[in-house]
C-alpha cells in the first residue's frame, strides 16, 4: 500500500497555480498566493498564504479581495492585514472555491 503523503506549503504552491492560475512566492515555511477571482468577484484577486505545521499544512486566506494583483500582494505581506482563522488544508478543500471556476457566490450586505 503506497504511503499518502502531506502536502507542503511548497506543493501547495505548485498545485495552486495549477488549478486556479495563482501566483505564489516561496518563503521559509510558508507560501504566499495571489488568484484572480473573475468567477466569483469580477475584476478582483484574493490573498492566501499556506503555512508548514508539525500537524499538517495550514492556510490562511485574507479577509479582503483586492482591484489590482499588486493590492492582494501588498496586503499579504502586511501582516496587519484582517485574515480568517487559519484552517488545516484537509478542512479548507472541502470548502474553497478559488478552484471551483463553476462557482458563484452571492454577496449580502448586512
Amino acid at each position: 500500500m503506497a504511503k499518502k503523503v502531506k502536502m507542503n506549503s511548497k506543493q501547495f504552491g505548485l498545485w495552486i497555480e495549477e488549478k486556479a492560475g495563482a501566483k505564489f512566492r516561496l518563503g521559509p515555511g510558508r507560501t504566499d498566493c495571489v488568484v484572480n477571482i473573475d468567477h466569483i468577484e469580477p475584476g478582483k484577486f484574493a490573498s492566501l498564504y499556506a503555512i508548514d505545521s508539525a500537524t499538517g499544512l495550514v492556510v490562511v486566506e485574507l479577509v479582503d479581495s483586492f482591484a489590482n494583483e499588486d493590492e492582494a500582494w501588498q496586503a499579504i505581506e502586511d501582516a496587519s492585514s484582517p485574515a480568517h482563522p487559519p484552517r488545516f488544508y484537509t478542512e479548507w478543500m472541502g470548502e474553497q472555491y478559488l478552484t471551483d471556476k463553476t462557482a458563484h457566490v452571492e454577496r449580502f450586505k448586512l
